[in-house]
């Protein structure tokens, strides 16, 4: 296990929503690519594969392209457009902005992604009912419903299979978007019946009526946590003063 892996979700948790926090209020593109390079640094570091982390970069690359044209295009700024094509115009400040906001999302998006693939869903929840005083009742659900989520791609794989065995074909738009919603309708009344299975086993195990539980995990709060914690904010604070210092940083306060 990495270093990443090893430390208490909670503190991982909140040092991911951290960053993310602070990331909203800066509005210059190269600060948040400062962010994003550590934080694919991090990803590296945490055991992720470089195909893994490009994977995940296309989608959050293009909803940021997303961000930078609406910007360019659509905010109020001032000053005349930098350029123009037919109707469209498009203004520098804007398409700055915009980038910031782009750029800003796929840090904010490599940081959460490095968090869950460094992250064990069951010590997460045994991590947040021991330090945020989480319910029980509300954590174990949760996982149990995040449990069964990569399961959902078999399951959608089995019923085009299926449907493709019966020679269902579908022709054209129309014939595509019902086929859709066919194999939605199918995928959410597996999901229940698979839901109603679970709260039933769940029930039957005294799972309501228990007032306290005990835990097979552990989750102790280690040295190694606090130096992870002190690392995060030296490396927050120096990323900072160096956008500052070479003049880049700009926030919502001016």
């Amino acid at each position: 296990m990495t270093f990443l892996a090893r430390r208490d979700p909670t503190v991982k948790l909140a040092a991911v929503l951290g960053i993310s926090l602070l990331l909203i209020f800066i509005v210059d593109p190269i600060t948040p690519a400062l962010f994003l390079v550590i934080a694919i640094a991090a990803a590296l570091a945490g055991g992720a594969r470089p195909t893994t982390i490009a994977r995940a970069l296309v989608p959050l690359t293009m909803l940021g392209m997303g961000f930078v044209w609406s910007n360019a295009v659509f905010a109020a700024t001032q000053g005349p457009a930098t350029w123009t094509i037919g109707p469209v115009h498009a203004s520098e400040s804007g398409l700055r902005f915009g980038l910031a906001i782009a750029i800003r999302g796929i840090a904010i998006g490599i940081l959460s992604l490095t968090f869950v693939w460094t992250t064990d869903p069951t010590d997460l929840v045994v991590s947040l009912i021991r330090h945020t005083r989480l319910p029980f009742r509300i954590g174990y659900p949760l996982l149990a419903g995040y449990r069964f989520l990569p399961f959902f791609t078999d399951e959608y794989a089995q019923v085009r299979l299926a449907r493709r065995v019966r020679g269902a074909l579908p022709r054209g738009l129309l014939g595509r978007g019902r086929e859709a919603v066919s194999e939605l309708v199918t995928l959410l009344s597996d999901a229940t019946r698979r839901a109603t299975r679970i709260a039933i086993a769940m029930d039957a195990r005294g799972f309501a009526a228990a007032t306290e539980r005990t835990y097979y995990r552990e989750a102790r709060l280690a040295w190694g946590d606090a130096v992870f914690v002190i690392g995060a904010v030296i490396m927050t604070t120096g990323l900072l003063v160096l956008s500052a210092w070479v003049g880049a940083l700009r926030t919502v306060l001016g």
